[in-house]
């Protein structure tokens, strides 16, 4: 059995406006009703080869993640990073956590936002992988490049392996080159290095010599691990771990790597252009997606989230919407789109980090319109969940039920919100929103007063623990 470890942090803002900090890419469903992570899940979705992932998520991220593995009827555990330091001790946590749960179980890192078009022959490869790791340090799955790319990181093979499976010795890792060295690099027959490492048992605590106080670190905020919900909270001395990659922290140092090279069809969807390479294209060779009409338009990805949109004539364009922001981009240049999310972030801009839909773990509420003293919300509660017991002190709310039905609480009255009717929650008034029925019950939400703030709510009681 291989135990998958699979990390669910990072921002994607290079996917703007689509891929946001509060819902980076791999959350953001769009593949066929699938996101990046679910993907993932089922790629390792084998109870005779896989037990049940280890997922290490952002704290904004979780209650997500928890529903989309549900979704999928699939079991996982999540493991909370009180903040991102990035991959190193993100990956650290992941497999000492799974080391305690089974001391002899062998672990395979993946990434959860890339997109494989032959999982048959990633899953052959994660195999021979976890063989190759009980005689090697690490073993690394180095991707046959298919052209050259400036955007990944790349692996040197040698021509000797363990004699015993198809893997060979790494003679060198190579960071991000430029293009005239990517080029040089597929010639001689470097691979890409797509973040997936296999580990046997007690391997990071032997390769992480020059790391030990990270490593020291890392096990005591394991040690002071906490349950919250169905999640693991790590302990906040996390926190403390030196910000660094695993690469440079412990494949750049490895003495005894091996490599399993394969073939596939792999994107790791770094951005707009990432993502036109892998998605399915029309006739001239574009990527459309949602309510889009494209006269004579070429090479270009047009992603409409809420409006339609029309173009006309253009080429090796990103054109992407939703109901905040739009991005319009040389498709070319679309790395450079992380740059322009980093200003508005400095300027303050609340769409660089926060999605229109904003997921909550009682469903997720959507901002339709804002005035200055009065906000619409659409809101939307899945069947058996509850809002908190709140009030708020600068405020009224009306609700108005659209869909399914909600039982509302208002002081000491408790009463059922159905379709077309609506209820009136003054000023400071205890409330609380809950959904009894078996398909979510949607609500439209007026508020009106002085401040109409988020952080304007007093939570009694929490089925979340975050009263």
């Amino acid at each position: 059995m291989i135990r998958p470890v699979i990390l669910c942090g990072g921002s994607g803002t290079r996917l703007w406006p689509i891929s946001r900090r509060d819902r980076p890419k791999q959350l953001v469903k769009i593949f066929n009703g699938l996101s990046l992570f679910q993907k993932t899940l089922l790629r390792f979705n084998d109870s005779d080869v896989f037990a049940d992932p280890i997922i290490v998520a952002a704290d904004s991220c979780r209650f997500i993640a928890a529903q989309q593995a549900e979704e999928l009827d699939i079991n996982v555990e999540i493991l909370i990073e009180p903040e991102p330091r990035d991959t190193f001790p993100a990956i650290l946590a992941g497999v000492l956590w799974s080391e305690r749960k089974d001391p002899e179980m062998p672990v395979i890192v993946s990434p959860s936002d890339h997109e494989i078009g032959a999982p048959d022959a990633f899953r052959n490869a994660v195999s021979i992988a976890a063989q190759a790791a009980m005689n090697a340090d690490a073993v690394v799955l180095g991707i046959v490049p298919v052209r050259p790319e400036t955007g990944f990181g790349y692996i040197l093979p040698g021509q000797d392996g363990d004699g015993t499976t198809s893997s060979r010795r790494v003679e060198k890792f190579v960071e991000k080159p430029d293009k005239e060295t990517a080029i040089q690099f597929v010639e001689q027959g470097y691979l890409w290095n797509g973040g997936y490492f296999c580990l046997r048992p007690g391997s990071l605590a032997e390769m992480t010599v020059a790391e030990k106080e990270t490593f020291s670190i890392v096990e005591s905020s394991l040690n002071e691990a906490t349950i919250d919900l169905d999640f693991v909270r790590i302990g906040s001395a996390f926190r403390r771990a030196r910000k660094v990659s695993f690469d440079v922290a412990v494949m750049e140092n490895c003495k005894a790597a091996q490599v399993v090279p394969v073939e596939m069809q792999w994107s790791d969807m770094g951005d707009w252009n990432g993502f036109w390479a892998a998605s399915e294209k029309d006739e001239d060779n574009n990527v459309l997606r949602g309510d889009v009409i494209a006269q004579d338009c070429k090479n270009s990805v047009i992603y409409s989230d809420s409006r339609l949109i029309c173009a006309v004539g253009v080429e090796g364009l990103g054109i992407v919407e939703t109901s905040d922001a739009i991005l319009i981009s040389d498709i070319n240049r679309a790395q450079e789109v992380k740059m322009m999310v980093k200003k508005m972030e400095d300027s303050g801009r609340e769409e660089a980090t926060t999605p229109p839909r904003v997921h909550r773990p009682w469903g997720w509420y959507q901002t339709i319109d804002l005035g200055g003293r009065f906000q619409v919300k659409r809101i939307s509660v899945n069947p058996g969940a509850s809002l908190s017991l709140q009030k708020h002190f600068h405020r009224a709310e009306h609700w108005v039920g659209v869909s399914g039905t909600a039982e509302v609480t208002i002081g000491d009255r408790v009463e059922l919100l159905r379709e077309n009717q609506s209820v009136y929650i003054p000023m400071g008034e205890v409330h609380r929103l809950s959904n009894p029925g078996r398909i979510a019950a949607e609500i439209i939400e007026v508020q009106t007063g002085s401040y109409l703030g988020e952080d304007d709510i007093v939570r009694l009681e929490d089925t979340f623990g975050r009263a």
